[in-house]
């Protein structure tokens, strides 16, 4: 004990320290909320998701209404609000038509019914009674020319004890259509493909229609240079296989390599998926914003045309 100090003070001074330090925590617990206590705002939006492709033979728009961040259902992500009474409108500047509502959220027309043209730009509105109105545009990009293939190896990487997955090897190159007031973007990968025909003016056409498609990546020509566009060598999923060594290869369907050839809004929309999907359920990751182009709502309207090539 310090020489000269009465214990009277000794004991004040222990006395306010302990008060302060109760003082201190009663101050920082009061802080501290229960998150039942938090309120989070919500406001009611249409959510719309519609892609224009020539090629397909009908045109559907999916409408929803967004859900609350918190409250009863809010953590599953299968659940949907489905709009079914909804105003669906597509504009091409000249023309206009209504798509009706087949089922549930989905609303449709035959594509026979609004002939949609690369290079053309749309407009889609959507309006519910009790809901913003909400308004998007796209332009569907122009068709690639010459695509080409130059294939490398096989690669075996195992997917379980007794099988494999197969991928091929290969770069693709096609022409350039690098427009110079603007950046085009790509979407490379492989996917299932069945054919089926497509009625145009000049007689029937036949079609490539994918599914379980895999993207390997998102391409802009902002570098490129020249008259064409080569990817690197990717690595594009084939099939399956017993073993490392086995030659056959098997699918549930014919497997194709493909460019989509979409706008700013497609690629946006699909790289943010992309990353928020990467991000999982990590409470610590940094929150990825899914992109949406949709005025006064959410959602995408966005176009793109497609080229295959067999694997």
């Amino acid at each position: 004990m310090p020489k000269g100090l009465p214990n009277s003070i000794i004991r004040m001074n222990r006395f306010s320290t302990f008060a302060l330090v109760s003082a201190l925590l009663w101050l920082l617990s009061s802080c501290v909320k229960d998150s039942s206590d938090v309120i989070i705002e919500h406001t009611p939006k249409l959510v719309v998701e519609c892609y224009l492709n020539p090629a397909d033979t009908e045109i559907t728009a999916i409408v929803n209404e967004n859900r609350p961040i918190d409250g009863e259902g809010s953590g599953d992500r299968g659940k949907v609000n489905p709009v079914v009474n909804a105003t669906v409108l597509l504009s091409d500047g000249s023309n206009e038509v209504a798509l009706s509502n087949t089922r549930n959220n989905t609303y449709k027309i035959a594509a026979t019914r609004f002939k949609l043209v690369a290079g053309r730009t749309y407009t889609l509105k959507v309006s519910a009674p009790g809901l913003p109105a909400t308004e998007a545009t796209c332009t569907i990009p122009r068709v690639l020319g010459n695509l080409s293939a130059q294939d490398g190896g096989l690669q075996y990487e195992r997917l379980d004890a007794s099988s494999y997955q197969v991928y091929r090897q290969r770069s693709l190159s096609w022409s350039n259509a690098k427009n110079k007031k603007s950046t085009q973007y790509y979407l490379v990968g492989s996917g299932e493909g069945s054919t089926y025909q497509l009625k145009a003016a000049a007689g029937d056409s036949t079609c490539i229609r994918l599914k379980n498609a895999q993207v390997v990546a998102f391409l802009d020509d902002a570098q490129a240079s020249g008259a064409s566009f080569s990817t690197q060598k990717l690595n594009f999923l084939v099939g399956k296989a017993s073993s490392a060594s086995d030659p056959k290869i098997t699918s549930a369907a014919p497997m194709y390599s493909f460019v989509y050839h979409v706008d700013k809004n497609y690629y946006e929309f699909y790289r943010s998926v992309k990353i928020q999907r990467e991000v999982g359920d990590n409470p610590f990751a940094e929150a990825m914003p899914v992109y949406s182009n949709v005025n006064n709502g959410l959602g995408i309207f966005a176009g793109y045309v497609t080229q295959v090539k067999p694997l």
